[in-house]
């Protein structure tokens, strides 16, 4: 029995001790990504303890890949992190109810229509901008597209989303982790100084 116990507290301690050690490397990876990445990218102090602060800093790959521009319409979408992180979600929930030998229609399955809906939304996640309009995605369905010159605010949500204020109370979240994010906050801005 005590050789079972001595077991037993090695493996807690080991548990604390890979704890421990992926902190110090999401602060490691905060520290040294915050100098090279926009502002607002990075996680910051308290957002690292969250549980949402390593899937951040996985969204962060590819963040600074090329932006596709077509006749002077730049259309940005999700960066290659961000993808990864739903992809695999959605693959580790799969291996998940199938070792549980979950039943077919259950709470499982809800949570991976879900989990299958927010990959090919983020998959097909597009946000495109010309000079003087901006069309953002919907979280169900569609686009919707407004004027720059509408725009009466931008602030930051929960980390994860840039909210774009319009005239007539019209609010629209976007995702911050896409590539180009920091010339869309940039052309927000100069958008803002204008008015």
């Amino acid at each position: 029995m005590p050789a079972e116990v001595e077991h037993y507290v090695w493996f807690v301690l080991g548990l604390l001790g890979l704890a421990v050690a992926m902190y110090l490397v999401r602060l490691v990876l905060a520290w040294r990504l915050r100098k090279r990445m926009p502002a607002g990218l990075v996680p910051e102090g308290a957002e690292l303890h969250r549980p949402d602060g390593a899937s951040r800093l996985v969204s962060l790959i590819g963040v600074g890949g090329p932006v596709a521009e077509t006749l002077g319409t730049r259309r940005l979408r999700a960066t290659l992190g961000l993808r990864l992180l739903c992809w695999g979600v959605l693959a580790a929930l799969v291996v998940v109810l199938w070792q549980m030998r979950a039943p077919v229609w259950g709470p499982g399955t809800l949570a991976l229509l879900t989990v299958i809906y927010l990959a090919l939304h983020t998959s097909l996640y597009e946000i495109s901008y010309d000079r003087d309009t901006i069309t953002l995605p919907r979280w169900w369905f569609g686009a919707t597209t407004h004027r720059w010159r509408d725009l009466e605010a931008v602030t930051e949500s929960q980390g994860w989303y840039l909210v774009f204020h319009f005239r007539r109370g019209r609010v629209v979240q976007a995702h911050k982790y896409v590539v180009g994010y920091a010339a869309l906050r940039e052309k927000a801005e100069a958008v803002l100084r204008e008015v």
